[in-house]
């Protein structure tokens, strides 16, 4: 206890440079925890995106590109599927079910899907969680969506809230992905049938039409008389994105994985979402690293920042020490002493550091909710801290021999 509040007695006396030291300390370990905590949190959010899918089938690409425009909107398929083999795969005895999208339109940089009912009925995000209605139309159950009428699209939660749409306002697609857009088609007005429930997946940030209301759309013979269009009358896609699959069984997953990737006159790639995921976060995994590389080289940067401190006060405090040696202190007292500055600066840091990172990340998670549709954990990730605790203070402590072999010796010097 009388060496604690010696130590304590002895930091407070520089209070400037012990500040000093603390933040810079504080900020390289709040960095660390959030380096960690959101990537793991991120990590989770992006694998939430879509679950219960078993294949995403397209047309031959690489896996993670067809992850990538499938289910996270980024980039355009270079090529179609014919529908031809969205039907054959979809009468396979093994298949549960399907649901087509099709890319290539948007609505002021945001994604336009080509779907029908099915895509409401299967697709999964999350625990297996359906997608549902915030508000729609009368006629439409929330629980439930799906297309009473050609001309109706349903928005995702970012879309209506960023645009300030509520169900029945009128809008007009662009020909066109993302920010690319070169046609607009303002000759149709699509109605607002409803409003998604926030699901912090790709899904916020786009807009539902139906299959068949885009084929006619891209025509424009047909996309004069969509106004006027019933569902007879519009014609069956020629082609497709891509297909979702959900099977009987899941052993039977790679057996039709294999099959659809054989050289056919159609060739086709067959992802797994969990392995391309997995192939996503590995390509990641490096940023990921860096981050902690440089995060660990600032704590090593800022211990050496402490060291210098407290090897310059060591030679000011002669008087400090001769007293402590007159009243019986030995000189392995005086080396635990500074020993224990060191811990408690590097102990300060962590309560601050802690602190910062968990205010931090309570105030990103409804940012990164409202503006990228990424739901995270308002609290943080301390999966990996006690790990991080014990090296950065081991880190303290073999950073702090030199000045406490100082005082060790000046202890020594002034004994004689």
């Amino acid at each position: 206890a009388m060496l604690m509040r010696l130590a304590v007695k002895s930091l407070l006396q520089r209070k400037l440079a012990v500040a000093l030291i603390v933040l810079a300390m504080s900020l390289s370990l709040a960095t660390l925890l959030l380096t960690r905590s959101l990537s793991s949190e991120l990590r989770s959010s992006f694998s939430n995106s879509i679950s219960g899918t078993d294949l995403i089938v397209a047309a031959r690409s690489h896996p993670l590109q067809v992850l990538l425009y499938s289910v996270f909107r980024m980039g355009t398929p270079t090529q179609a599927m014919s529908a031809e083999r969205w039907h054959e795969i979809g009468q396979r005895p093994q298949t549960a079910w399907t649901f087509p999208i099709v890319l290539g339109d948007s609505h002021q940089g945001y994604a336009v899907i080509g779907t029908n009912d099915d895509y409401f009925r299967h697709f999964r995000y999350g625990r297996q969680q359906a997608l549902q209605l915030s508000s729609a139309l009368p006629a439409i159950n929330l629980q439930q969506p799906h297309f009473a009428a050609p001309l109706q699209v349903f928005i995702g939660a970012t879309v209506a809230r960023e645009r300030g749409y509520q169900t029945g306002d009128h809008l007009h697609l662009s020909h066109g992905s993302h920010g690319h857009s070169f046609m607009q088609h303002k000759e149709v007005d699509f109605v607002v049938a409803g409003i998604l429930q926030l699901t912090g997946t790709p899904v916020d940030r786009s807009l539902h039409v139906h299959l068949q209301t885009l084929e006619a759309l891209h025509d424009l013979q047909q996309a004069e008389r969509l106004a006027k269009a019933g569902w007879q009358d519009l014609p069956e896609a020629d082609t497709i994105s891509a297909l979702f699959v959900g099977l009987t069984s899941r052993p039977l997953l790679f057996q039709l994985q294999n099959v659809l990737n054989q050289p056919h006159q159609e060739p086709l790639t067959a992802v797994i979402p969990g392995v391309a995921l997995s192939e996503f976060w590995q390509l990641l995994g490096n940023a990921e690293q860096l981050l902690q590389a440089l995060s660990l080289l600032m704590l090593i940067t800022s211990l050496l920042g402490s060291v210098a401190m407290l090897q310059v006060t060591v030679a000011g405090r002669r008087q400090e020490i001769a007293l402590l040696r007159i009243i019986g202190a030995r000189p392995l007292y005086l080396f635990v002493l500074l020993e224990t500055e060191v811990l408690l600066l590097t102990l300060l840091s962590w309560l601050l550091a802690l602190s910062m990172a968990a205010a931090t990340q309570w105030l990103a998670q409804p940012l990164l909710a409202e503006h990228y549709g990424l739901l995270i954990e308002p609290l943080l990730n301390l999966q990996d801290v006690w790990l991080y605790a014990a090296l950065s203070l081991s880190l303290a402590l073999l950073a702090g021999l030199l000045p406490a072999l100082s005082a060790y010796r000046l202890s020594l010097t002034t004994q004689h």
